[in-house]
């Protein structure tokens, strides 16, 4: 009788010891599959039709895009360096869409088919200067879908 309760207690030690092992790994595993963004971050939201950023001037370095897509619809996420005001970047031959092959603007980066409550970083490497944030689908720009950010 005494070696059952041994084995019994056993059993529940070892029952307790995997089901923790069952909690700790996966915690692990999704902890490793989210790094942390280096550098000055910049949470932005993209909502039709607006690009709100919760800072207007950064120091220069690393930073780290946080965009998060509240819709309606998908958006994209585009920085240039540019001297033009957010509102003044050329367009293209069909009036919707910028050209982001005119002279002063430099593209940097982007952010690509956001669909509604993605989130995604963008990590980019910025020089002092001036920079524009906005969405290029057509119209979503000539929305109002744009925000100047600068880099000291």
């Amino acid at each position: 009788m005494a070696w059952t309760r041994a084995r019994r207690r056993w059993a529940w030690a070892l029952a307790l010891v995997l089901a923790a092992l069952a909690l700790a790994v996966p915690l692990t595993v999704a902890r490793r599959q989210e790094p942390t963004p280096s550098g000055t971050p910049v949470n932005v939201l993209l909502k039709d039709f607006r690009v709100r950023q919760d800072v207007a001037v950064v120091p220069a370095g690393i930073v780290s895009f946080r965009i998060l897509n509240q819709g309606p619809t998908s958006h994209e996420f585009i920085v240039v360096r540019t001297d033009r005001a957010p509102d003044k970047l050329p367009l293209q031959r069909d009036g919707l869409t910028v050209n982001e092959k005119a002279s002063g603007i430099d593209l940097l980066d982007e952010a690509q088919g956001l669909d509604i409550d993605d989130r995604q970083t963008l990590v980019l490497r910025l020089a002092p200067g001036n920079y524009v944030m906005y969405c290029n689908f057509e119209g979503h720009y000539l929305g109002g879908m744009h925000a100047a950010l600068a880099v000291r």
